[in-house]
């Protein structure tokens, strides 16, 4: 009895956190993002891109080596408050994310959002963000 407890328990909790078979798509987009700001924030745009949908994986290993580089001396800062307003529609997603984006190129004036609103793409069950359709 125990061992079905500790895992009703292992079960709900994941599921509340976005990881379980029962989460819904919101829990999921929600964990996507949150994964995704935080490696960009911890490790960069190479360790970000791995994570994203296959059309921008793509788009960034098309990128010359000195381009990638610029990357790779651009510095990312991540907080995230919210991510709400998250609309799902077959396989695509937007979800609106409110906290500070601060990205400093070197040489230049840091840019700083407040508010974007991402998209995602399921693929092979996972939701990656993706930039719009059209817009690569």
């Amino acid at each position: 009895m125990l061992v079905i407890a500790g895992a009703l328990i292992a079960g709900i909790f994941l599921t509340t956190q976005g990881k379980g078979p029962l989460a819904s798509d919101e829990k999921k987009i929600e964990l996507a993002i949150r994964d995704f700001y935080e490696t960009l924030d911890r490790r960069g745009f190479r360790a970000a891109a791995e994570q994203a949908c296959a059309r921008e994986r793509a788009a960034f290993e098309a990128m010359t080596e000195s381009e990638k580089k610029e990357f790779d001396s651009t510095s990312v800062s991540v907080t995230i408050d919210r991510i709400d307003d998250i609309v799902v529609t077959a396989d695509t997603a937007t979800a609106k994310v409110t906290g500070k984006l601060t990205v400093a190129v070197p040489g230049e004036q840091p840019d700083t959002e407040t508010s974007t609103t991402e998209h995602l793409k399921k693929e092979d069950g996972k939701w990656k963000v993706c930039s719009p359709e059209g817009t690569r």
